[in-house]
């Protein structure tokens, strides 16, 4: 608790991983005219299935980081929160498209 900016240092990298996954997923899911379900479950799956590769990388490319420690604690802390947060997001723009 001593270091509150070294976790507000660490929470850009992470939310840039969730934001640019789902743009990507939301991306992906329309060029491929998936129906609505499909692009959801898309997004989801892309951040839940992509949070450990994400946390592998950073493992192996800053192997003598003490942070890391901490970035592997945290990320999967926020992982469950973030993919409710994403899922009222994503229902918030059906709501939109059917007006």
């Amino acid at each position: 608790m001593n270091n509150l900016e070294v976790i507000l240092i660490l929470l850009i990298p992470v939310v840039l991983f969730f934001v640019i996954n789902v743009v990507v997923a939301q991306t992906v899911g329309k060029a491929l005219k998936f129906s609505y379900e499909d692009t959801v479950s898309l997004s989801l799956t892309i951040i839940a299935r992509n949070s450990p590769i994400a946390l592998a990388i950073v493992i192996a490319a800053f192997p003598d980081q003490p942070l890391i420690a901490l970035v592997l604690v945290i990320g999967p802390l926020i992982e469950l929160p973030i993919l409710a947060i994403v899922s009222r997001i994503l229902l918030s723009f059906r709501g939109k498209r059917r007006k």
